[in-house]
């Protein structure tokens, strides 16, 4: 992989979240943000999407919390399990609530999150996706 720390490895992000109408879309676009750096969410109908090109650095956020937290083999686990065929992307669906309160939760599944959840995918631009993944949890 290149060299990570200088923001030279560039990846593909996209985020998705249904918009319930209990909900407050700017809230929803606040979770995005909490959990990838540099993404701008767009509110569009029901739904919450940002997409970016970005460089790694942009999931640091993501690998400090998996780090602290001591999820990685959880956060590896789910990412090997959802890669695509061609190995170039992975999703994970992570935890709305905790992502507005600053917090990155990993869910097995859609309904973990009551609100439902941010659906993250993630794509190497010209890498396989496994050095992303194991960067993140590494």
């Amino acid at each position: 992989m290149s060299d990570t720390s200088s923001g030279s490895t560039v990846v593909e992000v996209e985020c998705e979240c249904k918009v319930y109408p209990s909900e407050d879309p700017n809230k929803v676009m606040k979770a995005i943000k909490n959990v990838i750096d540099g993404v701008e969410p767009v509110h569009e109908d029901d739904m919450v999407k940002a997409r970016a090109v970005l460089s790694i650095d942009a999931l640091a956020k993501m690998k400090r919390q998996i780090q602290a937290r001591q999820v990685m083999d959880t956060f590896r686990r789910i990412m090997l399990e959802n890669e695509s065929e061609d190995g170039y992307s992975t999703w994970l669906y992570l935890n709305k609530q905790a992502a507005y309160s600053g917090s990155i939760v990993v869910c097995e599944d859609e309904d973990e999150s009551p609100l439902g959840p941010i659906m993250v995918k993630i794509k190497g631009r010209g890498m396989k996706v496994r050095r992303v993944i194991d960067w993140l949890t590494r």
